[in-house]
């Protein structure tokens, strides 16, 4: 990911999407994708500075590996919650939203979050069907 290009996408500078990782074929599968590459759009970042004002941009940083090891889980035909505990600060728990578009031409992130030992718990009981464990 290019943290150039997300910089420029949270101070508007940029529009184009930024690639952020190619994912795991039986995942993008399970979406209803043809392709694996994740994109994340100029319209999400503007919705993630006034809806998660508090996340700063370095912890984009997670991102990658996040929606790499992270659990898949699907919340609708193509869209899948993914959760993503650091494995090197335990306790760090990351939760993102994958969607494919209606074509199936495309991935985008929608949204990317922390959160707390207890939220992540409360995610875990949710029914969501596992489409891969975390890595």
């Amino acid at each position: 990911m290019d943290f150039e290009h997300l910089l420029g996408l949270h101070t508007g500078t940029r529009r184009d999407p930024l690639p952020i990782v190619s994912i795991d074929p039986l995942v993008a599968r399970a979406l209803g994708a043809d392709v694996r590459q994740v994109l994340l759009s100029a319209a999400t970042i503007r919705k993630q500075l006034v809806h998660h004002r508090e996340l700063p941009i370095s912890v984009y940083r997670a991102l990658p590996p996040c929606l790499l090891r992270g659990a898949y889980r699907q919340d609708g035909p193509r869209s899948a919650v993914v959760l993503f505990t650091e494995p090197v600060e335990p306790g760090r728990h990351f939760r993102a939203y994958v969607k494919a578009t209606q074509a199936g031409h495309e991935l985008y992130l929608t949204s990317f979050l922390t959160m707390r030992d207890r939220d992540m718990r409360r995610e875990l009981r949710k029914p969501y069907p596992l489409i891969r464990a975390a890595l």
